[in-house]
């Protein structure tokens, strides 16, 4: 037997992103469910982005905010440019978008430490006040992003560009849903809890499942919500950090029942 043997784990990641922490799941003896609870989609005619790749050298830094960042804005920026600014820092919240750039663009990438989340990333060294102090500062991200980042590179002393390469949609609910009950979801982000929430409303389970959560701000919006169920937090915002919580959960369901 292992780890996660018979264990139904909904993954809520959006489609194309959820291939491994589905195979982790899978080769622990896991069944993954996915319901994706945001669509990722195009920015149709991105007159900006088009318009940042033409001035791409005027930059210090560009900010990648995820993996979907990348995949929507480095195709139109290298069309443009054809080689990256020598003197322009790519930086990354995540290692994950960190490891893609690397993989797909061979460029060097400044990643924020564990949990690799935003807070972590205000924390290195090379963002501090003295570093980015009259620097123009880009930041490619989906729309309606956290404001953190900007905020704070702001009162750092920083110019910041925004620029909006993708929305999110909340998807519709598969039929196939209603007739089913996992043991635990996994959860990502306060916009994938929500809407995880509206397209399964009704469902008698619904607040009393598990919830395996990215970080302490989903945390937060669980409460929010009214989530009865027990709740882990991951210790790094990553598949492995996710998966690893999985294992914790399992451990401690597992341990629950021994003792009863």
């Amino acid at each position: 037997m292992t780890a996660l043997t018979g264990v139904k784990v909904l993954v809520t990641r959006p489609t194309h992103q959820a291939d491994s922490l589905c195979r982790m799941i899978q080769e622990a003896g896991g069944e993954p469910w996915r319901l994706p609870t945001i669509e990722i989609v195009d920015i149709e005619q991105n007159a900006t982005l088009q318009a940042c790749a033409n001035e791409l050298d005027r930059f210090d830094f560009a900010i990648f905010i995820s993996v979907n960042a990348v995949q929507k804005a480095m195709p139109v920026l290298m069309n443009t440019q054809k080689q990256w600014p020598a003197q322009l820092t790519i930086v990354t919240v995540g290692k994950k978008t960190m490891d893609y750039l690397t993989q797909n663009w061979q460029l060097p990438v400044l990643c924020g430490a564990q949990p690799y989340n935003t807070e972590a990333l205000l924390s290195a060294p090379e963002l501090q006040a003295d570093q980015v102090r009259g620097k123009r500062i880009v930041i490619f991200r989906g729309e309606g992003g956290r404001e953190l980042l900007a905020e704070s590179l702001r009162q750092r002393g920083a110019d910041i560009t925004y620029i909006n390469v993708y929305r999110r949609v909340q998807p519709t609910a598969p039929d196939w849903i209603q007739q089913q009950q996992p043991d635990l979801a996994i959860v990502t982000s306060r916009e994938g809890l929500q809407n995880l929430y509206n397209m399964l409303d009704g469902q008698p389970w619904l607040r009393q499942m598990p919830l395996v959560l990215m970080s302490e701000r989903v945390l937060a919006e669980a409460h929010v919500l009214g989530v009865q169920a027990e709740t882990l937090v991951a210790d790094a915002a990553c598949d492995e950090g996710l998966f690893d919580a999985i294992l914790r959960w399992r451990q401690l369901k597992t341990q629950s029942q021994v003792m009863q």
